[in-house]
């Protein structure tokens, strides 16, 4: 084992010792009541219908008390329990299984927020995105390691600064095959600056990622302010900046997306300050 991976691994381990992560710490802990012959295809289309009751049409918001108690929630909670019965083959390959884990981890967080009582702050309990996890293949996957080991092809978490995965670790055979950023548009956190919620088919995959693209942008994700001449975005574009190309790509991409003309006009001057906005962490709770 190189330096490099001790490292990870002793890190990842510190913080799950002051958190009181175990491995066998997961949301779906359990023995399944049903079977299904590929519980990731189920998985899907039990969290599609798991969106389609939780989400508020009027707001964009998640109605996390009423979800509590339906009849879709306690399936895709039954559902859940299957995942630890998965293959790799039932995952999918390309826009499949890169649909597979951004669903997953929208499911993930809202099952979290539930399971764990949040209110007020996603951030009132301290680690959350390692503690809400999931069995997948037998294999332990946090909401953190699908975000940054998973979907970001195990490049560091940009809080802690390391990686989730050392180099001889199962799970990387499950990442995908390659990071697009627009997976920052698709991953909703539970907190109301993240990006709106949508469920994500392998058919459509790329026209809904520019279609989350373009709603973040044209929604909270990026102000101008006249009288300050300045260009506000949102957070993930500060976080993740390496992951979208640096600054001008990302100019690049608010430039090909965005409707207000003032920001328009202010891109095409290329005479602005950018600033980046304060993330709201508090729940994206309707109620």
């Amino acid at each position: 084992m190189t330096l490099a991976d001790t490292l990870i691994r002793g890190g990842n381990r510190t913080f799950d010792f002051f958190l009181r992560i175990d491995p066998g710490d997961v949301l779906n802990a359990g023995t399944p009541t049903e079977k299904s012959s590929n519980p990731a295809r189920a998985m899907m289309k039990a969290s599609k219908s798991l969106l389609a009751d939780a989400l508020d049409p009027d707001t964009g918001l998640i109605d996390y008390r009423s979800l509590r108690e339906s009849d879709a929630y306690t399936q895709f909670r039954g559902i859940t329990r299957q995942l630890s019965a998965c293959k790799p083959g039932d995952l999918g390959h390309g826009p499949a299984l890169m649909a597979f884990w951004i669903n997953l981890y929208n499911a993930l967080i809202i099952d979290a927020v539930i399971s764990f009582g949040i209110q007020g702050s996603i951030m009132s309990r301290p680690g959350i995105f390692r503690q809400a996890a999931y069995n997948v293949g037998g294999l332990r996957f946090s909401a953190d390691e699908i975000e940054h080991g998973i979907l970001r092809r195990n490049r560091p978490n940009p809080v802690m600064h390391f990686r989730s995965f050392a180099a001889d670790d199962p799970r990387l055979s499950l990442m995908v095959d390659h990071l697009d950023p627009r997976i920052h548009f698709s991953l909703v956190c539970g907190a109301r600056s993240c990006p709106p919620i949508a469920f994500y088919d392998h058919e459509h995959l790329d026209r809904q990622l520019d279609q989350a693209a373009a709603a973040f942008i044209n929604g909270d994700g990026v102000h101008y302010l006249a009288e300050t001449n300045t260009l506000q975005l949102s957070k993930i574009f500060q976080w993740y900046l390496a992951d979208f190309g640096g600054l001008p790509a990302v100019l690049e991409l608010v430039q090909r997306h965005v409707h207000d003309m003032e920001v328009r006009s202010a891109l095409e001057s290329g005479d602005f300050k950018v600033r980046y906005l304060r993330y709201d962490w508090k729940v994206n709770s309707s109620a």
